[in-house]
């Protein structure tokens, strides 16, 4: 279970597993029940925290040269990414404005596609 919270090491199982637990949770969200949105969103939440967690422990450097960059640094990753989930949470929850869940799980789908490319690219591991 480790080499999903490396996706420096593991970009491509990283992606896959975002990939499907964000299709599961729009689709699932959006024609069965607004719990596998919710699921979707909490396990961003999770994986973030611990993510982060692992790259403070490892003490990763990474250079500030480009946007991407920028969002690997624990710090920064972790406010915006809880921000944005708690954003599709509270959407979900307290309006049922499952759009805003949608467009917040594939806005991590997106930034986990930029991940991906950037590991595939510099090859910086952890």
């Amino acid at each position: 279970m480790k080499m999903i919270y490396t996706p420096s090491k593991n970009p491509k199982e990283a992606f896959l597993l975002i990939s499907v637990i964000v299709g599961i949770g729009i689709l699932g969200g959006i024609f069965v029940n607004r719990f596998f949105m919710y699921f979707a969103l909490v396990f961003w939440m999770q994986y973030t925290a611990v993510l982060t967690y692992v790259q403070f422990k490892s003490k990763t450097k990474h250079k500030k040269e480009r946007i991407t960059d920028i969002l690997l640094i624990p710090q920064v990753r972790f406010f915006i990414f809880e921000f944005l989930a708690t954003i599709g949470i509270l959407s979900v929850l307290i309006h049922d404005w499952w759009h805003i869940g949608a467009l917040v799980l594939l806005a991590w789908l997106l930034f986990s596609m930029n991940f991906y490319r950037h590991y595939r690219k510099y090859r910086e591991y952890e």
